[in-house]
């Protein structure tokens, strides 16, 4: 039987911590092991880091950019601001964004409320238009300095009634209990709020506890023809099984991707259920159950067909739809299979390579692809977040699978390209830095899903992909096989394609 990421059943409101993820055991050590060499336990030293070109998966600048009528200011001192400043300008929108410069004089005078204060009453008074969203991110300093910033948002939403004021977070340090991606997604959704008197104030609680001020919170008056869609970067539409079976149902779906402006953005508080497609949304949907008494339900992004029909049916049963018939589940599921057989076919014995930045479960992907035929000899992955049963599936199917932390420091040394040959030991000398042939210097082809293994194969036929792209179910198996046949028969500019940071992100 397939598996899929995580294998339980569909967590409902569940109150269970979330799985603790593992990484390669010699992964400190050594860029690459055989999965048959690689136990299942959590190494919580990360070490020195390597980072690669491949710019595709996004950062918070990106989802910031999601919210309409929102701007960002990032507080920070110079160095940390580079990063961002340059993203943004790569995004085209440099409008949409604004920097308070914290620097020694801040530190030694004191003042560093007093900067933080002012400098965001001038960049609103600067600013052509109003902004509906203030995204006010601050950095490690203001942790170190205890700085009450919490006082300073409480002034500015007096000030600024019209304006909701949310506390961001660009903290490093704090990455381990409060990761920079998840914690945006929670505050985000913090402006969200019901129709009850004291609606308008919005307390965002501490970012360490994430605990919001709920008293009075009633939950509102809850519509039960609306489900929002929460922590995805890209829309879910025609390769999404769940979204598909919504409209079938005249289900209206709310989701931030979708919304042109900030009050159709605001909707989301009037939905019955809230759906989670990515771990990364739990903090957020966890906020909403207890703020706004939204339930959420975690649809599980993996390869099983058993799971995709339990999803299917617990979500058809929460909004009181019927669940897909018996027929319908046949035919989509005949239709996975039929694509999978082809594309294998076309693939022939030609190498597989997966990245974990393509998709949500890159164990389950691979345990998919090999229990139908493909030839999977490579995996880049920095964490094991999917169960251990997956992880056991798949060492017991391919042992000599050869597992790359594409993290580790040794991957800047590593022979780009394909070699079937090469030893999966330290990275070995020479580091060059390949010229984005088809094969790899002096290699073998090989196909890529993600742009890790792209950059790392040096191969340019390579599936463009992060974060599943809006991909679920039955559908999104189809349409991943059609674009791994389509990356076998042509070529991408890989080294052009995947130095664009936040693959797919748009301001426009």
């Amino acid at each position: 039987m397939n598996r899929s990421c995580p294998s339980a059943k569909p967590e409902a409101s569940s109150s269970k911590p979330e799985a603790s993820s593992s990484k390669p055991e010699a992964s400190s050590s050594k860029a690459c092991a055989l999965i048959r060499d690689i136990a299942y336990e959590y190494n919580a030293d990360d070490g020195l880091s390597y980072s690669s070109p491949a710019r595709g998966a996004w950062n918070i600048v990106h989802i910031g950019t999601l919210v309409p009528g929102g701007h960002q200011i990032y507080v920070c001192p110079t160095s940390c601001l580079r990063g961002v400043v340059l993203t943004t300008a790569e995004l085209g929108a440099m409008d949409r964004l604004s920097t308070i410069t914290v620097g020694e004089d801040n530190i030694l005078e004191g003042d560093m409320e007093e900067t933080l204060h002012e400098g965001v009453r001038k960049v609103i008074d600067s600013l052509p238009v109003r902004p509906r969203m203030m995204m006010v991110f601050t950095s490690c300093i203001h942790h170190f300095l205890a700085v009450n910033y919490q006082r300073i948002y409480r002034l500015l939403r007096k000030e600024y009634p019209d304006i909701d004021f949310i506390d961001c977070y660009m903290h490093p340090i704090m990455r381990r209990t409060s990761p920079p991606v998840p914690t945006l997604w929670r505050q985000m959704y913090r402006v969200l709020r019901t129709d009850s008197p004291d609606s308008g104030s919005i307390d965002n609680g501490s970012p360490d506890t994430g605990s919001p001020d709920t008293s009075g919170t009633s939950g509102g008056e809850k519509d039960p023809r609306q489900v929002s869609i929460l922590a995805c970067e890209f829309p879910r539409d025609a390769y999404c099984d769940a979204v598909q079976h919504l409209k079938q149902h005249g289900i209206h779906i709310a989701d931030v991707t979708g919304s042109k402006t900030y009050d159709e953005f605001l909707t989301m508080s009037r939905s019955s259920l809230n759906l989670l497609f990515h771990k990364a949304g739990m903090k957020a949907a966890k906020d909403l159950e207890i703020r706004l008494k939204q339930p959420y339900l975690m649809m599980r992004p993996g390869y099983v067909y058993e799971e995709i029909d339990a999803d299917l049916a617990a979500l058809s049963e929460r909004i009181g739809i019927p669940a897909p018939s018996a027929e319908e589940t046949e035919k989509l599921r005949a239709a996975a299979e039929q694509a999978a057989a082809d594309a294998a076919a076309v693939l022939k014995d030609t190498p597989v390579s997966v990245d974990g930045t393509a998709v949500d479960c890159p164990l389950g992907l691979c345990v998919y692809l090999l229990e139908h035929g493909f030839r999977v000899e490579t995996l880049f992955v920095d964490n094991f977040t999917e169960p251990e049963e997956v992880f056991m599936k798949l060492r017991s199917l391919k042992p000599d699978l050869k597992v790359y932390s594409a993290l580790n420091w040794n991957m800047r040394q590593k022979e780009r390209g394909w070699q079937p040959e090469e030893s999966c030991g330290a990275a070995g000398p020479g580091g060059a830095a390949g010229s984005g042939s088809p094969t790899g210097p002096g290699g073998a082809k090989i196909v890529a899903i993600g742009q890790r293994a792209a950059y790392f194969h040096d191969t340019n036929y390579f599936v463009d992909l992060v974060n599943n792209d809006g991909m679920y179910g039955y559908r999104g198996i189809v349409r991943l096989m059609e674009l791994l046949t389509g990356a076998f028969r042509e070529e991408k500019d890989m080294r052009r394609l995947i130095q664009i940071k936040g693959w797919g992100c748009s301001c426009g």
